[in-house]
């Protein structure tokens, strides 16, 4: 039986960041093209696309809603 792919340390596979996010595939989707997220190919998969952890981690901060109190 194959190993099943393990991404390189400090990146997550679209899956995994769906997962760690609780959204689906096309919500997160729109997460990276909105928010400009850059994506990485890995040379040993070049098929899975991958984002950084801490891209991730920033995704599920709260977002300011609306004009700051002056």
């Amino acid at each position: 039986m194959a190993d099943t792919y393990q991404p390189p340390e400090g990146y997550l596979t679209m899956a995994g960041a769906t997962e760690q996010l609780g959204v689906s595939i096309v919500t997160l989707r729109k997460l990276v093209k909105d928010r400009s997220l850059q994506t990485f190919r890995d040379a040993r998969n070049g098929r899975a696309r991958l984002l950084r952890v801490e891209d991730v981690e920033r995704l599920r901060q709260p977002v300011p809603e609306g004009k700051a109190a002056a």
